[in-house]
């Protein structure tokens, strides 16, 4: 029986209760798969509510304060895994105000919140959108200068500083995962990708650059939801920013032509220069803290996992 909150009743959990924000997204659905498999008891929350095979996510607008602290002060988690956001500078372009409203506000909401209701752990879903543009391509620890131009990154930013200041001061400890850009079957949101997998079902060129600019960092959800999981099971002190990629560092012409097949099954074009960075102007994450501190190693071979993705299609068409 699910309560009016999302609150699974009738059921004695069998570890801690962690509540899952987003938990309708790409991320935030298979973190609570996972969550359950580990034996946690799970709610979810997010814009709309879930359907009968997600009943327990409950529909909640995190940018309404009040009932933000209704809904976290009736649940009562032990922890909180924060993955409820604008996800990408592409879905708000023209609208940098809602994503600093939903970022930023949201995030503001779900940390007083979580303090109103003794809530004591928080495992935010951040970005590597927070660093700010690096004259080199040396790798990218989490010391790294931040300061991004784009909404997005700013937003994220500005959303580890408002839980960093309720760590030192509130006591509420927050580990910050700074993903790169993430792929896998069941993501919806128009990125490389899906965008190449389209071309290639339809027959259309593409248009991509080389090394000369626009390098990738592509993490597989199972390894960002691997990631979540060791921060859960980590309980970190204070406020700790950790980096989660996936361990390669690629041009889309490389990624492109992983996905196109060989021969490719479209025309490809290659230019020096798009006009624009998806990942940021920097260099590759280094992620020697996820290491040392959650046990963290990519996992998922991005080549064969992009084969998988693209080889009903791929198999479909006819070389170029």
């Amino acid at each position: 029986m699910i309560g009016m909150l999302g609150i699974t009743m009738g059921a004695a959990p069998a570890g801690p209760h962690i509540h899952v924000t987003g938990a309708n997204g790409f991320i935030g659905r298979a973190v609570a798969d996972r969550l359950r498999a580990e034996g946690c008891e799970v709610s979810g929350s997010d814009l709309r509510a879930g359907n009968a095979e997600d009943e327990d996510v409950a529909a909640l607008d995190l940018r309404e304060r009040a009932a933000v602290i209704e809904h976290i002060a009736a649940l009562a988690p032990d922890i909180v895994v924060h993955a409820g956001a604008i996800s990408g500078a592409m879905l708000a372009a023209d609208d940098p105000a809602l994503m600093f409203d939903v970022n930023v506000t949201g995030t503001l909401n779900l940390a007083e919140a979580m303090r109103l209701a003794g809530v004591p752990r928080l495992v935010f879903l951040s970005s590597n959108a927070v660093y700010a543009p690096a004259p080199t391509r040396a790798p990218v620890p989490e010391s790294a200068p931040v300061g991004p131009a784009d909404a997005y990154g700013a937003s994220k930013l500005a959303a580890e500083a408002v839980l960093r200041s309720y760590a030192e001061s509130q006591g509420i400890a927050t580990i910050a995962l700074r993903v790169s850009s993430v792929f896998g079957p069941g993501r919806v949101t128009p990125y490389l990708v899906s965008q190449t997998l389209e071309a290639i079902r339809a027959g259309e060129p593409l248009t991509v650059t080389d090394e000369r600019s626009n390098m990738r960092q592509f993490v597989h959800v199972d390894d960002v939801v691997e990631a979540v999981w060791r921060a859960v099971e980590a309980d970190l002190p204070g406020f700790t920013p950790i980096n989660i990629t996936g361990g390669t560092y690629l041009s889309e012409e490389a990624i492109v032509r992983l996905l196109a097949g060989e021969p490719p099954r479209v025309p490809i074009t290659v230019i020096g220069e798009r006009g624009r960075e998806d990942d940021g102007h920097v260099g590759p994450l280094d992620i020697a803290r996820a290491r040392e501190l959650l046990g963290y190693e990519p996992a998922v071979d991005i080549a064969a996992a992009l084969g998988e993705m693209a080889g009903p299609i791929v198999a479909g068409s006819s070389p170029a």
